[in-house]
């Protein structure tokens, strides 16, 4: 008898220079996603396959979403965006340094009828959660969405 093997697709999404192929790149172990500190360095989809017992997670690392102006912005957004409405679980990344911009914003009004959202917060305090505008637009926007903070200490692995 052969043993079942469960797979899914995660969509990493988020603003420009958000660090969703640096998160891709942790959660891997490994760096198989490129990095940098200029905007749209990440131009097309990229995935990655992370195995977890006899669970397979493809992960999307997707170009940032923006306002477009050009031809090339526009096909950069709409491949972000077509790997949202391709995948089985979309993840989040949200700059709490920045709070909810308008691109946070756009993008929660885009998925909010996907089935398994995850939103990621990074570069904050953890006092930042208990903010009024977050608990505010975890109201209304993500209802049931209970803040957690990841790490070591919550049970969470970390890449070396």
């Amino acid at each position: 008898m052969t043993k079942k093997t469960y797979s899914g697709f995660v969509a990493i999404i988020g603003p420009t220079n958000a660090g969703k192929s640096t998160l891709l790149n942790q959660i891997m172990g490994r760096k198989v996603s490129i990095v940098s500190h200029k905007v749209q360095t990440t131009r097309t989809r990229l995935r990655a396959v992370k195995m977890v017992g006899d669970k397979q997670l493809v992960f999307v690392d997707t170009p940032g979403v923006f306002k477009p102006s050009r031809r090339l912005d526009r096909a950069m957004v709409a491949a972000a965006m077509d790997a949202v409405s391709d995948a089985d679980a979309v993840l989040l990344l949200v700059d709490a340094q920045k709070g909810l911009t308008e691109t946070i914003r756009m993008l929660v009004e885009k998925i909010k009828d996907c089935p398994n959202i995850f939103v990621a917060l990074f570069r904050f305090q953890h006092r930042q959660l208990r903010s009024g505008s977050n608990q505010r637009f975890h109201a209304e926007h993500l209802p049931g969405l209970q803040p957690q903070q990841a790490g070591q200490s919550a049970g969470c692995p970390t890449a070396s």
